[in-house]
């Protein structure tokens, strides 16, 4: 598969319309489409750009996101979801975004408190 098959599935697969995505990063549908069929290929302004819209790694970008291992935060998130409803995975998955947007740190698990003596 190549970089602008990848770009589509992701895309795809992120449930944007080329409109969308294209409106997300500034850019022309037009220059998306081009992209996407393979008559351009992102440049280093526009890749970040595309990893940032689409959530994905560079890797995932030129290989595709089957085309790559699984990083161990990967392999440790797909463990602790596994057996979720659909609606509980949604429910996850909003949390994360709105955690995400909020621009703060985002932590697996509360910082203990400081032990006084």
């Amino acid at each position: 598969m190549g970089v602008g098959e990848n770009i589509k599935k992701l895309r795809e697969e992120a449930g944007y319309t080329q409109k969308q995505l294209a409106g997300i990063m500034g850019m022309k549908p037009s220059y998306l489409s081009a992209l996407e069929r393979g008559q351009r290929r992102p440049g280093k302004k526009i890749l970040p750009l595309l990893c940032d819209a689409l959530g994905v790694d560079e890797q995932a970008i030129r290989f595709g996101p089957e085309g790559r291992p699984l990083r161990h935060e990967e392999k440790v998130l797909l463990a602790a979801v596994q057996g979720f409803s659909t609606r509980l995975l949604l429910l996850v998955i909003e949390f994360a975004m709105k955690l995400r947007a909020s621009g703060g740190p985002l932590y697996l698990a509360q910082p203990r408190a400081a032990r006084v003596r």
